[in-house]
């Protein structure tokens, strides 16, 4: 019974907060000459590392709610930019069950926007402080590298290199949610850190659970779904391979070798009872805000595995 109480207060927690979100980022935005675009490129959006944001904030007392929902939207701006970028990447034709940006207006176009959207997030955390921009700046680097890495390695991935990529591209911006967070909350240096480590491990959950759900969709969908989708993926791999004269990725795009679906499922426990862990820790205070960063990770991979049968 108390579960179930915690999943009701949890979820009235998190509605008030994506209500504030929604609030705030089309106050942003709102004015702009490419609103209209910017509005594109972020609808549909699960706004789940600026939840995570407003989370770590609440429950570490934070005070200056205005300033963490600056930070948030500017979160989800840039997360939505690089969308942008890696549908165009990817050749995905379809975003959050709506055209992809670049498949509206054109390649060209889309890149240019994705950087105007990306020039407001940064706008915007500059005009917060010196500390904040470097979390953000930092965040930016090592997810762009993440991004990068995988466009060249990912036909080639090795369990240990997945792991390090995810963490990369995926986890790297959670962390930077819950550190910014805890930050913004006044935190001390001991739980700026402890947050640090939970959003890297929902983070690394995430995009388990995000591959996870992609294997469960590819053999659901039928054998001609996944010839096509993976002819599709090696050949962007091979153009990307042959530009950069890297003979072991033309090689690996051919035979790529990708972690299975129970190393996916083992991962996924094992982060899962560390986030979980984490989130218990006592040097979070009791709070409702507390009960929330405990149950986000398994709602995260409960609504990707929801998604994902939605998709079938």
């Amino acid at each position: 019974m108390n579960t179930a109480i915690e999943d009701i207060d949890a979820e009235a927690l998190l509605a008030v907060l994506k209500t504030d979100l929604e609030k705030h980022l089309y106050d942003k935005i709102a004015g702009r000459p490419d609103s209209f675009l910017i509005e594109k490129a972020v609808k549909g959006g699960k706004r789940i590392r600026p939840i995570l944001l407003l989370t770590v904030f609440k429950a570490l007392g934070g005070i200056e709610y205005r300033k963490a929902l600056d930070v948030a939207v500017a979160l989800e701006l840039a997360h939505s930019a690089s969308l942008v970028h890696d549908d165009i990447v990817d050749l995905d034709k379809t975003r959050r069950s709506s055209p992809s940006l670049w498949f509206q207006i054109g390649a060209g176009k889309a890149i240019l926007q994705g950087h105007r959207i990306i020039n407001l997030a940064f706008q915007i955390v500059l005009d917060i402080g010196e500390e904040m921009s470097r979390i953000f700046v930092t965040a930016w680097d090592r997810a762009s590298k993440g991004i990068l890495e995988e466009v060249v390695n990912k036909a080639a991935l090795t369990e240990r290199l997945y792991l390090v990529m995810i963490r990369e591209k995926t986890a790297s911006l959670f962390e930077a949610a819950c550190h910014a967070g805890a930050v913004l909350a006044g935190a001390r240096p001991d739980q700026v850190e402890l947050m640090r480590k939970y959003g890297s491990e929902v983070g690394t959950l995430y995009q388990l659970a995000d591959d996870l759900s992609d294997i469960y969709l590819r053999k659901k969908s039928g054998r001609l779904y996944f010839v096509t989708h993976e002819m599709r993926e090696r050949l962007v791999h091979l153009l990307i391979s042959s530009k950069t004269k890297q003979l072991r990725g033309l090689i690996r795009a051919v035979a790529p070798r990708i972690p299975d679906e129970q190393f996916l499922k083992k991962q996924i426990v094992e982060r899962l009872r560390s986030a979980t862990s984490l989130a218990e820790d006592p040097r979070v205070p009791e709070s409702p805000y507390k009960t929330l960063l405990r149950l986000l990770p398994r709602l995260f991979v409960a609504q990707m595995m929801e998604e994902a049968r939605r998709r079938v």
